[in-house]
């Protein structure tokens, strides 16, 4: 046993001489050197070319977007236009309009609606709840409605899509809604007027653009991300041609301010046209990727020996949304934040709809 140590000892310096020798042929040579691959995992080991550490900050631009978050509340609360106040925690967002009969609430994130009530009385005192508008069925967005079970009167409304979903899911927290609507819908209340219209760009069931002509205030919850890329598969979307399509919906209507449900920032007109410039772009990119895929799909299985041709899909798939991230990183890095933690994902999703369509 002592002799074989000393063997592969004297082997590992005559292979290590020779390589000091020979730098050229050197196995560092040979193997290009680790480095950040968005697509792969998020490592906490320092050192790993995946590190959090070697992800970009978010941009100057975007952080100086962010509201302050009152300590001693969690949340922030602020008047966008008169008797209009948006609220978040940071993360979610909800928004409530006070009337001269009482006020209209969209939505209550179960991650901030324990404090919900308590902000809608202080910017609203001695004023009755007596609206709530679910922007969607996720419970994530309507997931703390319980708390308003007790208030007497209180009208929950929304799409008739979204209430069969509710009762179906059987979601505890979330209230049942009281009206349900199916093409459009109006409350006018307290001499305000707010307009429902369903559209499809984010949920599986139907999504509800809840749009205050007055305020020109419009709310598309799971849209966009106003200063950043959308989340991962373009914040989730269950239909990625509508997502695509849903822009130029929105565009239509005339609003100075959407409250887009996540995230802490307002957006504007420009954040839903830079977004939809952004997803253009990667449907775009893609497009480009995918008119030699099958060519590339043939050269990779003949590679893999005629042999487990899905792993030779994977592959090919792999190559175009590597190449697709590279393109995007590159063009956006400056111009959104947190492009190089999700252009993986919106090059993949917009991969597998143009394999699909």
């Amino acid at each position: 046993m002592k002799r074989r140590r000393i063997f592969i000892s004297a082997g590992f310096w005559i292979g290590l001489s020779l390589s000091l020798a020979h730098p050229v042929n050197s196995w560092a040579d040979a193997m290009p050197a680790p480095q950040l691959n968005t697509g792969d995992d998020v490592s906490l080991i320092a050192g790993d070319p995946n590190h959090f550490s070697a992800f970009a900050q978010e941009l100057p631009e975007t952080l100086s977007r962010m509201p302050a978050i009152d300590p001693e509340s969690g949340l922030h609360v602020s008047e966008v236009k008169p008797g209009l106040f948006y609220v978040t925690e940071g993360v979610y967002q909800s928004a409530f309009l006070t009337t001269d009969d009482g006020v209209i609430v969209f939505d209550a994130p179960p991650s901030f609606a324990h404090k919900l009530l308590s902000a809608i009385r202080q910017h609203a005192p001695g004023k009755a709840i007596r609206y709530l508008v679910y922007s969607h069925g996720h419970h994530d967005h309507i997931g703390g409605s319980g708390v308003f079970e007790d208030i007497e009167e209180l009208e929950i409304v929304a799409h008739e899509d979204i209430a069969e979903s509710i009762a179906a899911n059987g979601r505890p927290g979330i209230l049942a809604p009281t009206e349900t609507f199916d093409v459009s819908h109006k409350i006018s209340f307290g001499g305000e007027l707010v307009k429902l219209a369903p559209a499809s760009f984010h949920s599986e069931d139907v999504d509800t653009i809840i749009y205050l002509p007055r305020q020109k205030f419009l709310i598309a919850v799971d849209s966009i991300t106003p200063g950043e890329v959308p989340f991962m598969n373009f914040g989730a979307t269950s239909d990625v041609g509508a997502y695509i399509a849903f822009f130029d919906t929105i565009l239509e209507f005339d609003f100075d301010t959407i409250l887009s449900g996540h995230v802490s920032v307002l957006g504007g007109r420009d954040d839903v046209i830079v977004a939809r410039e952004y997803a253009h772009d990667v449907r775009e990119t893609v497009s480009r990727g995918m008119t030699t895929f099958l060519d590339r799909f043939d050269v990779m299985f003949q590679k893999f020996n005629h042999e487990n041709a899905n792993l030779a899909y994977r592959a090919t798939i792999e190559a175009v949304r590597r190449e697709c991230a590279a393109e995007i990183i590159d063009r956006w890095k400056g111009r959104l934040s947190v492009v190089d933690v999700w252009a993986d994902s919106h090059c993949q999703t917009m991969i597998l709809h143009s394999i699909m369509h």
